[in-house]
């Protein structure tokens, strides 16, 4: 024994000396009291059974981290050649104490990442589905609303009392902000995905201002509210940048101040911060004399602000105002409010554009709108490909209102392949799907398919799928144009007529 107890160096050991029935012979009390001749068993019933080491040909056992009264021990069996054996224990409570809070700390985290990859695994799935339901709340709205958007569009063109003329108005302006605050809702779900990116073309910046001013002192005539336009002198003419996300965070101010304001008076005022190289910093300001808007502009997430209106969509000021921010972010801006201190408040966005070397203000294609009213000699023999009856009867009476049109509709993918590998026609609208087939699909097979006339007319695509990705993937398909869902009747003979050669019918 002390021999052996020699080969073992630390502190924390106890040797005990048994015979083969468990009888305690000898001990050092190193660790713990044990009496001689008292069984080891009765000390702890991990030891009852101990004829199994003495009826083994093995001679050494080590045993690791074995529990005795709260205590944790690493035991050594060494059997001898006279039936007896000597039982070290070695303590190890404190250092399987740490190895277990290590193992602890280290399952803890595990589960921690494995909770929060789970967590955002499910957020993403929730912004998925939202998504997916923002998309197809988007489709089944659309294909009414183009309707009423179109008819009341040509409503308006005929002859009505006053009284008519009033209710079809206000048709068409309901259908005009429902219109409005849809694209905000997509444009909002692009937004948080981080997935909008900005035109970058050459524009007016006077003209567009001038167009935005026109647009509503003619909306509000009516009222006793005067707009007033200031550019100050500096400002570039010409800019290059993304003038339909310019306009509407100015229409977001304009419309913020005519709902909050209470006074007679709004001013656009814009005048240029800085220049650098061919980069201008720009501000937009709205001034209304009087009335207080919601100070939005310091909200810190999407979500808050598209929670500020309690879904009224009278005063979407908070979906539309931070789309309005965020497009000032894209910008390189920034948004912010400011209540003045003779009661009104100044709506102010300072954003950075790109203008030319040269600042030459460009000549721009002037307005189409009168397009609509053209009258040709022959009549452009036309497919329309839609299965969705409410849209079929609005690309109908549009047509025909327009009387330039032989119009012929089909529902089924395999009959508008069958006309048009036989018959020649001039024109294709094509909406999104057809009886479940993507318009991209039909494309294609109407390319392989067509007879050589029809290879070669223009086709455009109707669709309610508005995303900047998906137009890409219709013209990148061979479509001639896009027209989103709702449209008026100008808006679609304007496409229309653009994309043919109008000489041919004339």
């Amino acid at each position: 024994m002390e021999e052996l107890k020699r080969n073992y160096s630390s502190k924390d050991l106890q040797f005990v000396s048994i015979d083969k029935s468990g009888t305690i012979l000898t001990t050092d009390q190193q660790l713990f009291s044990l009496k001689i001749n008292n069984s080891i068993k009765d000390f702890h019933p991990f030891f009852e059974s101990l004829e199994i080491y003495f009826d083994s040909n093995e001679k050494h056992f080590k045993l690791e981290c074995v529990h005795i009264n709260e205590r944790i021990f690493d035991v050594d069996f060494l059997i001898n050649t006279d039936d007896t054996a000597v039982v070290i224990f070695r303590e190890g409570t404190d250092f399987y104490n740490r190895v277990q809070m290590m193992a602890q700390k280290r399952n803890e985290s595990i589960i921690f990442q494995e909770s929060l990859e789970l967590k955002n695994q499910l957020l993403k799935e929730k912004e998925d589905f939202k998504n997916v339901f923002i998309r197809n709340f988007s489709h089944e709205l659309r294909n009414p609303l183009t309707l009423v958007s179109s008819f009341s569009s040509m409503l308006l063109k005929t002859e009505l009392n006053l009284d008519q003329n009033m209710l079809v108005e206000a048709i068409k302006d309901q259908s005009d902000k429902l219109r409005d605050i849809l694209n905000d809702i997509i444009d909002l779900s692009i937004l948080k995905t981080s997935s909008l990116s900005l035109e970058n073309a050459p524009f007016s910046l006077p003209k567009l201002l001038k167009k935005i001013h026109l647009n509503y002192t003619t909306a509000i005539a009516s009222q006793e509210i005067n707009i007033s336009l200031k550019i100050e002198p500096g400002v570039p003419l010409t800019l290059t940048g993304d003038k339909r996300r310019v306009e509407q965070i100015i229409t977001n101010f304009l419309d913020n101040a005519l709902r909050y304001g209470k006074g007679e008076e709004i001013e656009i005022n814009i005048k240029e911060n800085q220049r650098r190289a061919n980069k201008t910093s720009l501000r937009i300001e709205v001034n209304n004399n009087e009335g207080a808007i919601p100070d939005m502009s310091n909200s810190s997430s999407l979500d808050e602000y598209a929670s500020l209106d309690k879904g009224d969509l009278e005063k979407t000021t908070g979906l539309s105002f931070s789309i309005a921010r965020e497009l000032a972010y894209l910008m390189d801006g920034k948004i912010a409010i400011k209540q003045n201190d003779n009661g009104g408040t100044s709506q102010i966005a300072d954003i950075k554009l790109v203008f030319p070397m040269h600042d030459t203000e460009i000549v721009e294609e002037p307005n189409s709108t009168s397009k609509s009213k053209i009258h040709l000699t022959e009549k452009v023999r036309t497919i329309v490909a839609e299965d969705n009856s409410v849209t079929q009867m609005t690309a109908l009476k549009v047509l025909v209102s327009s009387g330039n049109f032989d119009t012929r509709v089909y529902t089924d993918p395999k009959q508008l392949l069958e006309t048009v590998e036989k018959d020649d026609y001039d024109l294709i609208l094509m909406s999104s799907s057809i009886s479940h087939m993507d318009a991209i699909e039909l494309m294609s097979l109407i390319n392989e398919f067509s007879n050589d006339h029809n290879k070669k007319i223009p086709i455009i695509a109707v669709t309610t799928k508005t995303l900047p990705e998906e137009i890409a993937a219709y013209r990148k398909a061979g479509f001639k144009d896009v027209v989103k869902k709702p449209y008026t009747d100008d808006e679609l003979l304007n496409t229309i007529y653009k994309r043919l050669n109008l000489k041919k019918f004339k």
